[in-house]
């Protein structure tokens, strides 16, 4: 091939060739840090699932269709290539094992439970703040310790958490459908959500 013949390919034709570049891995990361902050919650929304299957069933045909008619030598290094796979496994791995949630909770632990202790104490609050790496919309006390629920924008408040330092269970007065127990005086909440 000569130059002319280089200079003839149009951009589009010349980047079929190449394998997935740094744009790609860009936005594969992206997909991953998204569906990391809709699942970094006590009970992970619906609409995380829909939002990673929607977005995976785009991402992957893709890079595999680039990866096919990849030339050999395309001229882009494979290793942005061989890190879109690593990207899609530690989402994976991360989303199995509730890594998004433990990690963001652990953070934000010591600030729930101040702001726990205050609201428990007949302090209820409606005003949003953040506590932690959370944003608390509501806080009322209940028998027993007291009710966090967060907002994670652009997702309605249905999730929160329970802080019951007796080692009691849930009492029955709170607007909780679920809960799940975290750890500690720490238990999940989740609220009718529409879903």
């Amino acid at each position: 091939m000569t130059d002319l013949d280089d200079q003839a390919i149009s951009p589009a034709a010349r980047r079929t060739g190449e394998p997935p570049g740094k744009m790609f891995l860009s936005c594969t990361i992206l997909v991953t840090l998204m569906a990391f902050y809709l699942t970094s919650v006590p009970h992970p929304y619906s609409e995380a699932w829909v939002f990673g299957f929607l977005a995976w069933c785009v991402i992957l045909p893709t890079f595999v269709v680039k990866l096919v008619l990849a030339k050999p030598g395309g001229g882009s290094s494979p290793v942005p290539s061989l890190l879109v796979l690593v990207v899609f496994a530690v989402c994976l791995l991360g989303m199995a094992l509730d890594l998004p949630h433990k990690a963001r909770f652990a953070l934000s632990e010591s600030s729930l439970e101040a702001y726990a202790r205050d609201v428990a104490g007949d302090r209820a609050r409606t005003d949003c703040r953040m506590v932690g790496l959370y944003n608390v919309c509501d806080a009322q006390p209940i028998a027993g310790g007291a009710q966090l629920m967060v907002t994670d924008p652009p997702i309605a408040q249905s999730r929160g958490f329970l802080w019951l330092p007796g080692g009691t269970q849930p009492p029955d007065d709170t607007e909780c459908e679920t809960f799940r127990h975290l750890s500690g005086p720490w238990w999940s909440c989740k609220t009718w959500d529409g879903w």
